[in-house]
């Protein structure tokens, strides 16, 4: 895996690509979608994604982290997410979401190579 930038990720066929989202002075009221189907968490210490690369090469998963922030969390509250992939490269900082953000979602692009 290769990162372009916060949001946009190269990936390889079959590579097996991790979403975490940490929590920040909140709960985990977050949640993830691909390609327009939700994804379960595979764990929620951080709250966790995975998916396994399916698109053709010059294609793309369409990711969307969705979330919450319910009145009581404090204005400095916070998810960030960190992307990773079983074939090498890093476990890449991703966007952030926070409170105070006129949205509280991020889109993630996992184009082919």
């Amino acid at each position: 895996m290769q990162q372009i930038s916060r949001s946009i990720y190269l990936v390889e066929a079959k590579e097996i690509v991790t979403v975490e989202v940490d929590a920040v002075k909140v709960g985990n009221f977050v949640t993830f979608s691909l390609d327009g189907a939700s994804v379960d968490p595979s764990s929620n210490a951080p709250i966790t994604y995975t998916f396994k690369v399916t698109v053709d090469a010059g294609l793309t998963h369409f990711g969307m982290a969705s979330s919450h922030f319910p009145t009581s969390a404090p204005d400095d509250a916070m998810y960030q997410i960190y992307v990773s992939g079983d074939k090498g490269g890093d476990r890449f900082t991703g966007s952030d979401i926070k409170k105070p953000d006129l949205l509280w979602r991020r889109g993630i692009e996992f184009r082919r190579a």
